[in-house]
């Protein structure tokens, strides 16, 4: 036998078969796809922390704007005269989120507007100066909601997936928003954002570790048929958005809870995503099993589905005089 043939026979008895090739072939398959839900759940993970670090640099802003004010800020300032619209809270505590200098720009006394534009997220003034400017601490990385809704001037200025608690549905304080705008829905003053007023720490009187000021609204909404809608508390407005003195009862960049955790129904009572800005978006998020919530002490807590809805209701009412437990 030639030292050539016996070379060849070495080869040829080491070489792969077809077969083998393909059970080597479904046995990686097989791996990839054990290994997969753990690598997109260990993103997810990291996708929550992250969404959790917004959450709680927005209760950093909130307690440093209280300790200068001595009061968290109003939950949105009307605008100057009838029919205009004022800010939200949240431009209230821009320059605790390092965007003082920004916020030093914008008219927030309704100078470089007139009617219906006077101090609002859409006056083409402050649209002008927010165009297209982010704010990644206002979007949650596991979302697919635009970070961007166009203003009344077509500017593209930031959304927010954090919204102010106005309070509870249940509280004695609520009102039923008028229907003018075709959206109904409750409106309760028993939460720590309170549109026109500010809410002092003392005025918490069921403690700060037992009531939330800011949940998530990071995820669409859903109809009976599936169609997807945004039903973000901003209304389509932007972050900037407050109040208006107008007949339609709007609040903007806030809701009253009234729906269970992570309703997702876009024609949900107070919800109605396709009508004029609904008082009772819920909280939601695009996280698997919950969403966050910020509490007035600065926590921030991953709250799951299976929250009880009296008990969400106690943590939205600041002074409701309901015990909440130390585990809820």
């Amino acid at each position: 036998m030639s030292l050539h043939f016996r070379y060849r026979k070495a080869l040829s008895s080491r070489a792969f078969t077809l077969v083998e090739l393909l059970v080597v072939i479904a046995i990686i398959g097989v791996l990839v796809a054990l290994l997969l839900p753990a690598v997109q759940a260990a993103r997810e993970a990291a996708r929550r922390i992250q969404c959790s670090n917004n959450v709680k640099q927005i209760g950093l802003g909130l307690l440093n704007y209280e300790s200068a004010a001595r009061a968290f800020p109003p939950g949105g300032l009307n605008g100057p005269g009838a029919n205009t619209y004022g800010h939200s809270w949240l431009v209230r505590i821009l320059p605790y989120l390092e965007n003082g200098s920004l916020h030093q720009r914008l008219d927030l006394k309704g100078t470089q507007g007139s009617g219906t534009t006077g101090w609002m997220g859409a006056n083409a003034f402050n649209a002008a100066i927010l165009d297209k400017v982010e704010f990644p601490g206002f979007y949650c990385a596991s979302s697919t909601l635009p970070k961007f809704v166009k203003s009344g001037f077509l500017q593209d200025v930031s959304s927010t997936m954090y919204v102010g608690i106005a309070g509870a549905v249940n509280d004695p304080s609520s009102i039923a928003k008028p229907n003018t705008g075709g959206a109904p829905g409750d409106i309760a003053f028993s939460g720590v954002f309170n549109t026109k007023s500010s809410v002092r720490v003392r005025d918490v009187l069921d403690g700060t570790s037992k009531t939330i000021v800011v949940g998530e609204q990071s995820d669409w909404c859903l109809d009976a048929s599936g169609v997807q809608s945004d039903c973000r508390s901003d209304c389509y407005h932007g972050f900037i958005m407050g109040p208006g003195n107008d007949v339609n009862g709007r609040i903007f960049n806030l809701t009253t809870v009234r729906d269970r955790m992570n309703e997702k129904s876009s024609t949900a009572i107070g919800a109605c995503a396709t009508c004029n800005c609904g008082p009772n978006r819920a909280i939601q998020s695009a996280h698997p099993g919950g969403a966050h919530l910020l509490l007035c002490d600065g926590s921030c807590r991953f709250v799951g589905d299976d929250l009880d809805l009296q008990l969400f209701y106690n943590l939205a009412n600041r002074s409701d005089g309901k015990a909440v437990s130390n585990d809820w």
